[in-house]
């Protein structure tokens, strides 16, 4: 079946933003009088914020924490942040362009739809995606494949039309359970079991690798 369409995840493919999640948590919790080292912290960059608080909680057997509120101060700060420092993944432009007009694109995340908004529009790749599924479309986030699912529905194609662009094992098991081919990319991730049966790129540049997997050379 012919490729009509590529999901990209967002935190870790298009948009480098893991420090800024680090420091926005670290910050959070500092009003709490935490100090979160940053190895702890780092988890935050792969789990759903709500998951990351609970977990600290459930550590300092805290029952009642207001872990709406908290999540909505660090993304405040989060937003604050990549306003002022917006970082794409080297390749990610090229990809965009060589990529739109010949496929569909659209952004599969577990992130909310305004980080990824602030981010593609001021590196100027929103124009280029005709989908955007954020957290707050769904009730379940990855490994669910809700996520993938709807774009699916939304987009009006089979998943054997597709192919998602992931850099996480939960992504790719989203992806995986949707019945969606799944392709790694490593970026600050090193090839290993997470990857499981999918093509692993160690990065996005040059593009003409990705491009020719795809079926799509330059």
């Amino acid at each position: 079946m012919a490729l009509r369409a590529v999901l990209l995840d967002f935190d870790g493919v298009i948009a480098d933003t893991e420090n800024h999640h680090i420091a926005a948590w670290q910050r959070t919790l500092a009003a709490l009088g935490w100090q979160v080292p940053d190895e702890v912290a780092a988890r935050s960059a792969d789990v759903d914020d709500r998951e990351f608080l609970r977990d600290l909680l459930a550590v300092q057997q805290i029952t009642d924490g207001d872990i709406d509120g908290w999540v909505r101060k660090k993304q405040a700060l989060t937003i604050s942040m990549l306003r002022d420092a917006p970082r794409v993944y080297p390749g990610v432009q090229d990809l965009v362009r060589q990529l739109r007009g010949r496929v569909r694109l659209a952004v599969v995340s577990d992130t909310w739809r305004e980080n990824i908004e602030i981010v593609l529009s001021t590196s100027g790749l929103l124009a280029a995606f005709e989908l955007i599924v954020g957290k707050e479309d769904v009730r379940s986030v990855k490994p669910d494949p809700e996520a993938y699912r709807l774009a699916l529905s939304r987009l009006g194609l089979s998943a054997g039309e597709t192919v998602a662009i992931e850099d996480s094992p939960t992504g790719l098991a989203a992806a995986r359970a949707a019945g969606i081919p799944g392709i790694a990319v490593g970026h600050r991730r090193e090839f290993g079991g997470w990857v499981g049966d999918s093509t692993y790129f160690s990065g996005l540049e040059p593009v003409s690798g990705l491009l020719r997997h795809l079926g799509l050379e330059a």
